[in-house]
């Protein structure tokens, strides 16, 4: 998961780069000094209880928040489809992953007892959850129906 995101500036194409945390911002681009806006990211960026707050409750626009464990089968399996919606949503969402054997803080206050269990949050507000292993078609469409 990268802590950086590369991308062209509109104006004149130079390829520029700002921190994941930046995500859905405005910035200026390095080159010609245009005001470009830093897409959301294409991979899920990964969490911590330190960093909850800023990358989800205070990011502009609606988090996807994966809470998952490294023992768990069907994290394990939805991977690829969570990184798929990542991809496919992308400047639309932003997408991370909460490792809750290593984040004990933030899943309880959030009353998560399973994995996987999906948070959709916007303006820093929770809109709906889903828990468990589903298709990606179905967690898409629980969650589009709310951003």
């Amino acid at each position: 998961m990268a802590d950086k995101i590369t991308f062209r500036c509109p104006s004149c194409g130079t390829l520029n780069r700002a921190p994941a945390d930046k995500a859905g911002m405005t910035g200026i681009c390095g080159q010609c000094g245009a005001n470009v806006q830093v897409p959301m990211t294409a991979w899920p960026v990964e969490v911590t209880d330190s960093s909850f707050d800023k990358r989800v409750r205070m990011a502009p626009g609606p988090v996807l928040v994966e809470f998952w464990s490294p023992s768990c089968g069907h994290c394990i399996r939805m991977e690829g489809a969570v990184n798929e919606l990542a991809r496919d949503l992308a400047g639309r969402i932003t997408v991370a992953k909460m490792d809750i054997s290593s984040n004990r803080n933030t899943p309880s206050k959030f009353d998560i007892t399973g994995t996987p269990a999906f948070l959709l949050f916007k303006d820093g507000v929770e809109k709906t959850r889903v828990m468990g292993a589903v298709p990606k078609e179905e967690l898409a469409r629980q969650i589009l129906a709310f951003i």
